[in-house]
């Protein structure tokens, strides 16, 4: 007979039970034992015949042989799992025992109490579960964190009003950096160019744009952790004030632009002559790759007029050399109405959170007393509503500093955003012949339009800037 014994930790510590005291207990008991150990694998996760150690024992086992284990739950950790073990061992003319419950299965009752056993630890390790996701939840409630890497532009520090952990923006390092991406991406950049500063990937980036802790919001499910039906909101915890976060989510959520949009070049900024309609990009395809032109549709020219088309290279190289040489240095402005009353503001973001959460709680299977609940809160919601939206109200024209110069704007927007800057100068008309590209291309600007985006309207844009700016809508 060959004793052979088997040790097992998930982690190295104290609580858990060290290799060393486990197979000081097994040498103890047995004799001549042969060692069979694995670190760091999960008892509850991986059965044993699927253990590196586990497997080369069972390989190993031979009739007449034992299995000396310290406790059940180093080798098992569920019912099933425990007596496949030990039926496939039996099978094999071996026993196995468990030094610390003093079991050993070459007897009936030890069989017995191997299952009484066995049924404990697993009701144990259900009761263990149920109370982590408890207080998981009850965690969440709280407004507290307990598990995983807080999001990029986020860190985790000591709760200043009680035990545990809370998620606050890291102003210090990365809220900055990710405040900044998302005023980028509200002013129309790409979030694929805008990536590119980040540390962060694509994928990452757009779920962390839809995560609703940016508004102080603990995220729960497919939707926020609420208590009697309204959303907790931590104000210190939030990147975004609640408007900020609306207008966020309906960039977020706005339908796809349509496929020429993306691809076109610069043809939206283009216009015939002729019509006076968009010019459109047309390939020469694979036979004749040089003949990629904008053209006019021609849709609304009369029978036998000439048709405006202009080839893509030399319009795209003539525009951006035109464009640039005029604006490139100026200092981008962002021009928007604003609410002056920020209370009303708030109040009214905050109030279409609270009745989209009554209404997602509304379709939930409810029993009637739930249900006249989530009524009432629903109702409360809908009041909220219209007593912000019937607040006064006092809209102002602001403009502030992008940060950033024209030909920077234009080095990291995608066509359809060099498109909006091209047509706030005014037209791009191409008319139809063979003509040099200066006469081709005709730049009509609009000199009211542009006196008020390149020049100083009003003292809030002289204290900015000295004549030397490029007024953006946002």
């Amino acid at each position: 007979m060959t004793d052979r014994g088997y040790e097992r930790i998930s982690l190295d510590n104290e609580r858990s039970g060290s290799i060393s005291k486990q197979t000081s207990r097994i040498e103890a008991f047995g004799s001549e034992v042969i060692h069979y150990t694995d670190e760091s694998v999960s008892g509850s996760k991986i059965p044993f015949a699927e253990r590196p150690a586990g497997k080369r024992l069972l390989d190993d086992l031979r009739p007449g042989d034992r299995v000396l284990v310290t406790k059940i739950d180093r080798a098992a950790r569920n019912v099933r799992d425990l007596l496949d073990l030990v039926e496939r061992i039996e099978a094999q003319g071996a026993s196995i025992a468990f030094i610390e419950q003093n079991i050993d299965t070459a007897g009936p009752m030890g069989r017995f109490l191997l299952t009484l056993l066995g049924a404990i630890a697993e009701l144990e390790a259900g009761i263990i579960g149920e109370r982590r996701r408890e207080s998981l939840t009850a965690f969440a409630r709280e407004g507290r964190h307990a598990v995983g890497a807080a999001p990029f532009g986020f860190k985790s520090v000591d709760n200043p009003n009680g035990r545990g952990l809370v998620i606050r923006p890291d102003w210090d390092e990365q809220a900055p950096i990710l405040k900044s991406a998302i005023d980028r991406v509200l002013t129309g950049e790409a979030q694929a160019r805008v990536v590119e500063d980040l540390p962060i990937g694509k994928a990452g980036f757009s779920a962390l744009l839809r995560n609703p802790r940016l508004a102080g919001m603990t995220p729960e499910g497919d939707g926020v952790v609420t208590i009697d039906g309204v959303p907790r909101i931590d104000p210190d915890a939030a990147l975004l004030t609640m408007a900020e976060w609306n207008r966020l989510r309906e960039h977020m959520n706005r339908p796809d632009k349509k496929p020429w949009a993306h691809q076109d070049g610069y043809g939206a900024a283009l216009t015939c002559s002729e019509c006076g309609f968009r010019l459109y990009k047309s390939s020469g395809g694979v036979s004749r790759p040089n003949n990629n032109a904008y053209k006019c549709g021609r849709a609304k020219h009369a029978k036998g007029s000439p048709s405006a088309s202009v080839m893509v290279h030399t319009a795209d190289s003539h525009i951006e050399q035109t464009f640039l040489s005029q604006y490139g240095s100026r200092d981008v402005l962002i021009a928007s109405w604003t609410d002056s009353a920020d209370t009303k503001t708030e109040a009214i973001a905050s109030a279409q959170i609270h009745l989209e959460a009554a209404q997602q709680a509304f379709l939930a299977d409810l029993d009637d007393e739930q249900e006249d609940e989530v009524l009432q809160a629903l109702r409360d919601a809908k009041r909220a509503l219209r007593a912000a939206q019937n607040m006064p109200e006092e809209r102002v024209f602001q403009v502030q500093d992008a940060g950033y110069t024209v030909a920077e704007h234009w080095e990291r927007g995608d066509a359809g955003e060099r498109c909006r800057m091209l047509g706030v100068v005014g037209k791009w008309i191409v008319h139809p012949g063979r003509l040099p590209v200066e006469r081709k291309i005709e730049h009509q600007p609009d000199a009211m339009l542009l006196e008020l985006l390149t020049h100083q309207v009003g003292s809030q844009t002289d204290a900015l800037h000295d004549q030397n700016t490029f007024l953006m809508p946002a």
